[in-house]
């Protein structure tokens, strides 16, 4: 805000600025993938190699969740927004909490819930693209939101399946070609896991820019002085 002073000057009293995260949480999310791949395994940098992982996963995740909030606030709020006022009032009360996803109230199901507002085709659970941004969701929330549990690492038997013990290893099992042997966290949390959920954050985003044609252009670089 600029105010005019008694003697003709003018002063600045309050200026605003918006910020936005999408950009910055993807960005994030691939520098934490390249770090994972350019280290060396070794037992000096073990940890430093999960963080890098468990990094990678949280921020793929968060960067779609903020890609979301960003479309929810410029169609819901900026001049510039394709939708009509009605549509535009339903996408308002999705901001505000007063309307939530029928099914899949998560965020990939709020994706879906804005491409219904707009007459376009929703993305399938049963799609691929979908499916692998669901498990990252699942993984994300795992790491979040841990708990401790037991798993059977030796079985004196050949035809043992130690994959089939726990959901997110079956899950995972064809997107990282997992072997009969893998288990959580073992197998999962690995430089290869953390490539395969940025890619699969940002190729879920991608498509629904494709089905809905909203300009990627609201996910806005950070302004830096």
């Amino acid at each position: 805000m600029v105010m005019l002073q008694p003697d003709g000057s003018t002063k600045l009293v309050q200026s605003e600025e918006e910020y936005t995260f999408a950009f910055e949480l993807r960005n994030s999310a691939r520098v934490m993938v390249n770090s994972a791949r350019g280290i060396e395994e070794k037992p000096e940098t073990y940890w430093q190699a999960k963080a890098f992982v468990h990094a990678a996963i949280m921020l793929s995740y968060a960067s779609l969740e903020a890609a979301l909030n960003e479309i929810l606030h410029i169609h819901s709020l900026a001049d510039e927004s394709p939708l009509n006022e009605a549509e535009r009032n339903v996408i308002y009360s999705i901001t505000q909490g007063e309307l939530v996803a029928r099914r899949n109230s998560h965020t990939l199901g709020k994706f879906n819930m804005i491409l219904r507002i707009m007459g376009k085709p929703e993305i399938g659970a049963g799609e691929k693209i979908y499916q692998n941004a669901d498990s990252v969701r699942v993984l994300r929330n795992m790491i979040v939101h841990p708990t401790p549990g037991r798993v059977t690492t030796f079985v004196e038997s050949e035809d043992y399946d130690y994959a089939s013990q726990q959901e997110i290893v079956r899950k995972l099992r064809g997107p990282l070609r997992l072997p009969r042997s893998a288990t959580f966290p073992k197998d999962i949390i690995t430089k290869e896991c953390a490539s395969w959920a940025v890619s699969s954050c940002e190729a879920f985003l991608h498509h629904f820019v494709t089905i809905s044609g909203i300009d990627i252009g609201f996910i806005t670089e950070s302004k830096r002085s």
